[in-house]
């Protein structure tokens, strides 16, 4: 029962946790590729997770 609502809380996060990891291996292989090209990926990176932010804000806002 306790391993349940463990994992029940765990799986709620795990897709942004998926996004986040997938995100910080891209930039590091674009890193790999050059500095430049690491640098243009974090702002990328950046400007997504900003993005998706104000969208799940703007979702879970109440209503009339």
């Amino acid at each position: 029962m306790i391993f349940k609502r463990i994992l029940t809380g765990f799986w709620n996060y795990f897709d942004v946790i998926c996004f986040v990891i997938s995100l910080g291996l891209a930039d590091y292989g674009a890193f790999l590729l050059g500095k430049i090209w690491g640098v243009f990926a974090l702002a990328v990176s950046a400007v997504i997770i900003g993005w998706l932010s104000e969208v799940i804000a703007s979702n879970q806002k109440g209503g009339d």
